[in-house]
Formats: C-alpha cells, sequence, structure tokens
C-alpha cells in the first residue's frame, strides 16, 4: 500500500490521458478562487472607500481654497489693486496641490494665469468673487491630484500584500488536509482502476476509516465483475461492427466523390441551376446566381415569381412550375429576371437580365403507380448580352440604311478573283441603267468614262489593292442615261483578305457630286464676282480721296481766277488769260465728274443730257486699256439729241461692249467702230424691232472685225452667266447687265454678228420729245449783300479765296479752318450771323456734324454745305438734316452768290 508521502505522485492521470487535471488539484484552485474573489471583493471596497475619501479630501480642500482666494482676493480686485492680486496669488500658488489658478475681472480681463504642465487634474471649481452684492471677478482654480494618488496606493499596496500572505497560509493547510484524508484513499482506488483498464479484475482490500470510501469501494467490486461479462460480449459485436464500418465507409466514399464530381460541374457552368418545391419555391439554387446580386441562401424558401419581372409572371407561372398538367417540359422560355425593382414592384424590363429557361416538372410514384408532382428543376441561361448584341448589330443596321438613304449613296461590291460585282438599288436609280445594263460591271463603267478618267480610275484602284493607299477615293465623271454626264464620288476599301493574305472583296459607297460641282463653280464665280466688286470699291475709294483733295485745289484756282475776272475787267489781256483758265479748270472739273461717275454706286440717277459727251470720255479710256493691234475708229456728233439716262450705267455699257468687241479681236487685231447717230423708228419697223414705239432714238452701235458668233450663240449672247470665254476670263454678266441697263431706259439691243467676219451691237435709247435747254455761261450781274457769313473749310487758301469772294460780293465773312473753333465762335455770339458755309469732309469734326450742332444752337440758321465728295452726303440727306443747300466742289462766284441769295432770300417757314 502505497504511504502518504508518495500519494502525491501517485494522484495523477496516466500519460495517455489527454487532461492534466486532478480532484486534488480543483480542490485547492476552488478553495484558492473562493478565497481570491472574497479578497478582491475586499480590496474593492476598500479601494471604492478610500476613493470615496479622497475624492471628499480633495472638494472639502478644493472649496476651502477657493473659499480662501474669494475672501483675500475681494478688496485687490474692487480697489483693481494687479500687484496685491499677483503678490496673493503667487503665495497661493507656491502650494504643490495647486495644479491651475486663473483670476479675471468682472469684464473678463485675466488678472492672473499660472498652470503647472503635465499635472493630472483631481478637481477644479469655478467660483465668482463678490463684493457686497456687486460681482468684482472670476475666479478658477484646480488641485493636482498626485498626493492624494499616493496615499490611496499606499494603502491598497499594504491590502495586497496582508491579502497575500492569508493566501499562502490558507493553501499550506489545505495542501496537508487533503493529502492525509482524501488523497490517500483515492490514489488507491486509481491503482485497480488501472489494473481493470489492463483486463485484471481482481477485487480491491482497501480497509478505509471513511464510511464514504468503503462505500465506493463495494461498488468497485461490483462494477469490475460485470465489467468483466460485458467485455466479453462486446468483443463479439465489435467483431461485427466492425465488418459493417468498413461496407460503410466504401459506400461512402463512393458517394463523396460522386457529389464533389457534381458540385464541380455546377460551379463551374454560367448557367444558373434551380430546384423549386410544388409552391413554386426555391429549393436549390447553384452560385451562379450570386452575379446578380444575391446568395443561394437568401433565395432557398423564396417564390421564384418575386424575382420575375411582371410582364413575364404569368407565362412564367404555368409554363416554368405548373406542371401538373399538359407537358412536362418547357424549352427555350425567354424571361425578365432579378432586375432592380421598385416598391410597387415595377421596373424597366429592357434594363433586367434575360434568361432563357429550360424546366421540367419533377414526379414520383405513388401508390398504384401513379405519378405525383413534386416540383420543379430547370437551368437558366443568361442572354442579355446576346440579346444587347443583336439589338445593337440591328439598330447599327438601320442607322447605316437611314445615312445611306439620306445621303444617297449606293453601296457596292466587288470580288476582286471573280470580276462579280454587287450594287444596291439606288445605284441603278443614280445612273439610270438597269440591272442588265450593269451587268457587265467595271467593262460598262469604262465604256462609259472617258479614257483619261478610267486610267486614273485604274491607277487608285491598284493603289489601293496593293497596299499603298488607305482607301480607293476618286471623283469623276460618268455617262448615264440618254447620255447626260454626271460627276460622282465613290470611296471603297478592302474588307475581306484569303487565306494567304491576298485582297479577295472590296466594298465601297457612291454619291452623286453633280449638284456639288455645280455649287462650288457657282461659288467660285460668285467668289470671282465679289473680288471684282472689292477691286471696284477700292478704286471708288481712291478716286473719291483724289477727287476730294482736287477738288479742293481747283476751287482755289477756279475762286481766284474768278477774283482776277472781276478785279481787272478793263483788261482785256488779263481777261484773256483768265478765260483760259476758266476753260482749263472747267476741263479738269469735267474730268473729276467723269472720275466719279465712273465710281459711284446706287440707284439709278436718269437726267437729260447729252450722251455723246460720255461715250466720248468712255473712248478716250478705253485706248489707254485695248491693244494698240486694234484700231478705234469713233463717230460720235454731239448734240443730236436729248436722253433720259444715268450717264454712269451709259459709261458701263459702252465700256462691257468695247470691252466684249476687244477680246474677238485680241489673237488677230482689227477695227473697233462706235458711231452714235439718230435713228427713226416708224410704224412700219414695230414688228421688226419688236415691241418699240414709233418716234426718234438715238442708236449706238459698237462694231468689231473679230471671230463673229454662231446663231445658237448669238441666241443665248444676253443669258446670266453664259460665256464662251475661258475659265476666269469672264463671269457670263456682261451683256446680261448691259441688256438689263438698256431695258431699264426704255430701249432695246440687237446683235448681228457672221462667224468668222465679225459681229455689231446696236442699241436704241429713245429721245426726249422737249428736253430742257442747256444752259450757257453768260456775263451776268453777281447777286450780292451785307449779311455777315461765317466760312468753314479745312483748307487755308479756299478759306483767303472764300471770305474775299464773299467780301467783294459785299457780305461781312468771318473764316476759319477748325470746325471746333468756328463751333465755338457761333456759340459765343450766334445772333450775329445770317449765315453759315462749311465743308463736307473736315478732321474732328464733319460738316453735316458741325451743322447739327449749330441749329441745336439756332434751328431758324441757313446752312450751306461744299462737298467734292462725299458717301454720306447727299441733297435728300441734307434736306432732312435741315441743311438748306448742297454745292459741288469747285464752287464758281456765280454759283455761290445765286444760291446764297436763294437761301437768305427764302420763306423761313417753307425752308
Amino acid at each position: 500500500m502505497a504511504t502518504p508521502e508518495n500519494s502525491d505522485n501517485q494522484l495523477r492521470p496516466d500519460s495517455d490521458i489527454p487532461s492534466r487535471r486532478t480532484l486534488y488539484r480543483d480542490l485547492i484552485v476552488s478553495i484558492i478562487l473562493v478565497v481570491v474573489v472574497v479578497s478582491v471583493l475586499v480590496v474593492s471596497l476598500t479601494y471604492a472607500y478610500l476613493s470615496h475619501k479622497a475624492t471628499v479630501q480633495s472638494n472639502d480642500t478644493l472649496k476651502g481654497f477657493s473659499d480662501y482666494l474669494k475672501d483675500s482676493l475681494e478688496l485687490p480686485i474692487w480697489n483693481i489693486d494687479e500687484e496685491g492680486v499677483d503678490k496673493i496669488c503667487f503665495s497661493f500658488f507656491e502650494n504643490a496641490l495647486v495644479e491651475t489658478l486663473r483670476v479675471t475681472d468682472h469684464e473678463g480681463r485675466v488678472l492672473f494665469e499660472k498652470r503647472r504642465d503635465g499635472q493630472v487634474r483631481a478637481a477644479e471649481k469655478r467660483a465668482v468673487i463678490m463684493h457686497g452684492e456687486a460681482v468684482v471677478g472670476h475666479l478658477e482654480i484646480a488641485l493636482n491630484s498626485k498626493l492624494f494618488h499616493e496615499r490611496q496606493r499606499q494603502l491598497m499596496g499594504l491590502s495586497m500584500v496582508i491579502l497575500a500572505a492569508v493566501i499562502v497560509v490558507l493553501v499550506v493547510t489545505l495542501r496537508i488536509v487533503l493529502k492525509v484524508f482524501l488523497i490517500f484513499p483515492l490514489n488507491q482506488l486509481i491503482e485497480h482502476t488501472e489494473q481493470i483498464s489492463r483486463g485484471e479484475f481482481d477485487f480491491v482490500d482497501l480497509q478505509a476509516p471513511q464510511q464514504e470510501i468503503r462505500t465506493i469501494v463495494s461498488r468497485f467490486n461490483t462494477m469490475a465483475e460485470r465489467i468483466q461479462r460485458r467485455q466479453q460480449s462486446l468483443k463479439k459485436v465489435n467483431r461485427r461492427l466492425e465488418k459493417e464500418i468498413v461496407e460503410h465507409r466504401d459506400a461512402e466514399s463512393a458517394l463523396l466523390s460522386s457529389q464533389q464530381e457534381l458540385d464541380s460541374i455546377i460551379r463551374s457552368t454560367p448557367d444558373v441551376i434551380y430546384r423549386l418545391d410544388t409552391m413554386g419555391r426555391f429549393t436549390f439554387v447553384s452560385d451562379a446566381i450570386r452575379r446578380y446580386g444575391v446568395t443561394p441562401d437568401e433565395l432557398i424558401g423564396r417564390f421564384f415569381l418575386d424575382y420575375i419581372h411582371e410582364d413575364d409572371r404569368a407565362n412564367a407561372r404555368y409554363r416554368i412550375n405548373d406542371r401538373r398538367t399538359g407537358g412536362r417540359s418547357t424549352k427555350r422560355l425567354a424571361i425578365h429576371a432579378f432586375g432592380d425593382y421598385t416598391d410597387d414592384g415595377r421596373s424597366d424590363p429592357e434594363r433586367d437580365p434575360l434568361f432563357l429557361v429550360d424546366a421540367e416538372g419533377l414526379y414520383v410514384s405513388g401508390e398504384s403507380g401513379v405519378k405525383v408532382f413534386v416540383g420543379t428543376q430547370g437551368i437558366a441561361r443568361d442572354i442579355t448580352e446576346q440579346r444587347r448584341m443583336e439589338s445593337d448589330r440591328k439598330e447599327s443596321e438601320d442607322r447605316l440604311l437611314l445615312a445611306l438613304d439620306v445621303s444617297g449613296a449606293g453601296v457596292w461590291q466587288l470580288n476582286l478573283k471573280s470580276g462579280a460585282f454587287h450594287i444596291d438599288q439606288r445605284i441603278y436609280s443614280l445612273l439610270g441603267y438597269g440591272q442588265s445594263d450593269l451587268a457587265e460591271g467595271l467593262t460598262f463603267i469604262r465604256q462609259k468614262t472617258s479614257a483619261e478618267t478610267w486610267k486614273e480610275i485604274k491607277h487608285r484602284f491598284n493603289q489601293h489593292v496593293a497596299g499603298r493607299s488607305p482607301l480607293f477615293d476618286y471623283e469623276f465623271s460618268l455617262q448615264c442615261m440618254q447620255g447626260l454626264w454626271k460627276w460622282f464620288h465613290t470611296k471603297a476599301k478592302v474588307v475581306r483578305f484569303d487565306k494567304d493574305g491576298h485582297p479577295e472583296t472590296m466594298a465601297g459607297i457612291i454619291i452623286d457630286t453633280s449638284a456639288k460641282k455645280e455649287s462650288d463653280a457657282e461659288r467660285e464665280r460668285l467668289e470671282l464676282k465679289l473680288q471684282r466688286a472689292q477691286k471696284m470699291e477700292a478704286i471708288g475709294t481712291l478716286a473719291g480721296g483724289i477727287a476730294h483733295d482736287f477738288n479742293n485745289i481747283l476751287g482755289a484756282i477756279l475762286g481766284y481766277a474768278q477774283l482776277t475776272q472781276m478785279h481787272t475787267a478793263g483788261d482785256s489781256r488779263v481777261q484773256g488769260y483768265v478765260g483760259n483758265i476758266f476753260k482749263a479748270s472747267e476741263r479738269a472739273k469735267g474730268l473729276v465728274e467723269q472720275i466719279l461717275t465712273f465710281t459711284r454706286q446706287g440707284k439709278s440717277q436718269k437726267v437729260p443730257c447729252d450722251i455723246a459727251i460720255v461715250l466720248k470720255e468712255v473712248v478716250k479710256l478705253l485706248r489707254a486699256s485695248i491693244p494698240s493691234t486694234i484700231d478705234i475708229i469713233q463717230k460720235i456728233p454731239s448734240s443730236l439729241g436729248t436722253v433720259m439716262a444715268d450717264q454712269t450705267q451709259i459709261h458701263q455699257v459702252l465700256m462691257n461692249l468695247c470691252t466684249n468687241a476687244a477680246h474677238a479681236m485680241e489673237a488677230r487685231g482689227g477695227k473697233l467702230t462706235v458711231t452714235l447717230e439718230v435713228h427713226n423708228v416708224d410704224a412700219l419697223e414695230v414688228t421688226a424691232e419688236e415691241d418699240l414705239a414709233p418716234g426718234l432714238y438715238l442708236q449706238l452701235s459698237v462694231g468689231d472685225t473679230g471671230t463673229g458668233m454662231d446663231k445658237e450663240v448669238s441666241d443665248r449672247i444676253f443669258e446670266p452667266y453664259y460665256t464662251t470665254k475661258a475659265v476666269g476670263e469672264g463671269t457670263g454678266m456682261g451683256l446680261a447687265t448691259v441688256h438689263g441697263i438698256v431695258n431699264d431706259h426704255g430701249g432695246r439691243i440687237f446683235v448681228e454678228s457672221v462667224k468668222g467676219e465679225g459681229s455689231v451691237f446696236r442699241v436704241l435709247f429713245p429721245v426726249l420729245d422737249n428736253p430742257a435747254e442747256a444752259e450757257t455761261r453768260q456775263s451776268v450781274a453777281y447777286a450780292k449783300g451785307s449779311e455777315r457769313i461765317l466760312f468753314v473749310d479745312d483748307e487755308d487758301l479756299l478759306v483767303e479765296v472764300g471770305v474775299e469772294m464773299l467780301g467783294d460780293l459785299g457780305y461781312d465773312a468771318v473764316g476759319t479752318t477748325r470746325a471746333a473753333q468756328a463751333l465755338e465762335t457761333f456759340k459765343a455770339r450766334p445772333d450775329e450771323f445770317d449765315l453759315v458755309i462749311t465743308d463736307m469732309t473736315m478732321p474732328g469734326m464733319t460738316g453735316d456734324q458741325l451743322a447739327a450742332q449749330i441749329l441745336d444752337q439756332r434751328p431758324d440758321i441757313p446752312v450751306i454745305i461744299c462737298t467734292g465728295f462725299s458717301k454720306r452726303m447727299s441733297s435728300e440727306l441734307a434736306s432732312t438734316s435741315g441743311i438748306r443747300a448742297l454745292l459741288m466742289k469747285p464752287v464758281t462766284v456765280q454759283e455761290l452768290s445765286r444760291t446764297i441769295r436763294e437761301v437768305l432770300d427764302a420763306d423761313p417757314a417753307s425752308a
């Protein structure tokens, strides 16, 4: 029997028992835990008591400090004794318990503030410092908890030491008692239990003093006997079970292998495999459903119709789940399911995934062999992307067809190996040919184009097929049905290659660009016309500037000549000299008028005139521009009759006719004949001369000895844009313009031409029955006066001669060369002036602007404007602006004196 000394070593589990726990250890640990728990409770209560006591002590200390400071600082703060406040606070802050001290007056101004960094506050207090019933300041104080915590830690340390000593004594005592009275008997029983485990069923003979131990030994012996008998029975059963286990393990392994293969197949397929019960609830769903935002676990037990779009639910209810009657399978049913639904269950079906479902009913054999419906199983394949691609392809085809319809482009396809040529219906419409005509393919196209065009087509075609150009792109002319030539633009590309990489198929489009060609040609003609118009406008601007400056010079010459004539009336020799100056000045004035007439733009201004003067001036101008190989013969007598005409347009008519005639003789020279004569159209000639009224006409004839025209050309010669000149040499508008001008003047134009001999253009202008008599220069007495006149011009010479001329006419003239100075002079004494004469074009302020400001000062003052050339001023505009008269430079004494008297003597009410 084991002794108590070695009983501790005996009371332990065998090495093959995984647990290291023993009854001895459990008792020891349990008692220790009880003691520890009790000790912890004691310590906790002690700690709580000490903490409470420390807090109370801290608050009492804080209150005492606060009350002390309030009493100490009341009078210093009330007396605004900052030094006293600092002294009290500094002495108080030396106490180690004080962590923060802050004192402010009643306005919030800080009187004292100190803080110890890094300290822990145990408590803080804010107080109001009162003096009587008035608030004189505020106090904020915080105490350092370090000393309180140190005292608390000392008490807790002492408690822990006492507790540790009690636990040690208790453990030692319990160990001794348990070994003597409990562990030794138990070790005896353990030893016999090990014998039984080894198959030794000897009885236990243990005489223990405790009744409980003896009872355990008796029950132990009975148990050992029963175990011995049961062991023998279990050995037989065990041998039988081992055989069954081996068989079951083999079947389970085969089933597991089959299940793993099935799971692998289900996980790898992108299709959703599902099974429903008889109510349409999911009992199984494969992992593929996760792609649609749900998991198989979420679907188990849920109705499948909840995840199908409402538009497809009725069909799905019958064809997928209701398999009790009718066919037992559903093939290729398309439904929308697993979309984003709103609260009312609706969504856009086009945005929901589209599934192609195959389903079949599940049946089992019931009583009497009747098939019983137990559910549905099937596969759902997502065809959303496939349907979207089909929709995009159809939409793309529709857009392509629409683009082709809108653009009018035809599509063609050529097999580069067989030469087969396929075209759509649009090409038949573009070319006008039928299917039989275009059956020959490129051979037919070759026959309908020129040799040069076909050569270029072939070159560009081969360049692209050989890979040296990205596209076959060419615009060409082609003869369509009924011999009509049209322009076409084709673009094509090799779209298919054979297995060796050689081009096999080419596809392209063709567009009718005839209208575009005509539009481009028209645009070029309009651009050329615009360029010419811009040139003419520039010439007109230049001529206007020259005319303005020249008129100022000519005005001074003519003015001084007239002054000389007025002051040397008795000297015939000087009068002769002055007369020659007058003639030269008149010729110069006429030349300026011709320049301005040539460059004038605007509405036709017809006046009675002798067109012979204009025609002669045109011939003079033409001589410098026509080649010397062309002789000009003119027969233009004056005074044949007066015509109501716009001299500018008469100038344009003869210029165009002569320019065309010179162009016809440009190659070999010839004679250009210009004649003007009277032509009497009587009643017998009316039919031959179209719808002319009988009477007198001036007939202008322009003939040339050039190439002439055939009848087809002469019949179309007056059509707009019709021309026989090369590109860039004419617009086809010259004779059309002439025809329009002549008709506007009530006349007619005719052409007679012989091919190879020349042409003659005859223009008829009606002669006025009662022409106004031309004014002739005669010596008359100058109209004089005594009024005061303000004369303004930016040329010094014109101001000098103007003032002197007005003085000779008896007027009191004040002259100035600056418009601003003239305006100041008038504003200073507006009632002293009877008339204002001003130039139109002046720097800083124009004549009409000066007149407007003068009329603002005095609306009844008459104003005369003199101008040599101005686009801003006309007789109509001058009248509407309140200006009484408009004189064209150079102004003669006769015109000036007559106009002044007409303006001054006019009734103010009619002005």
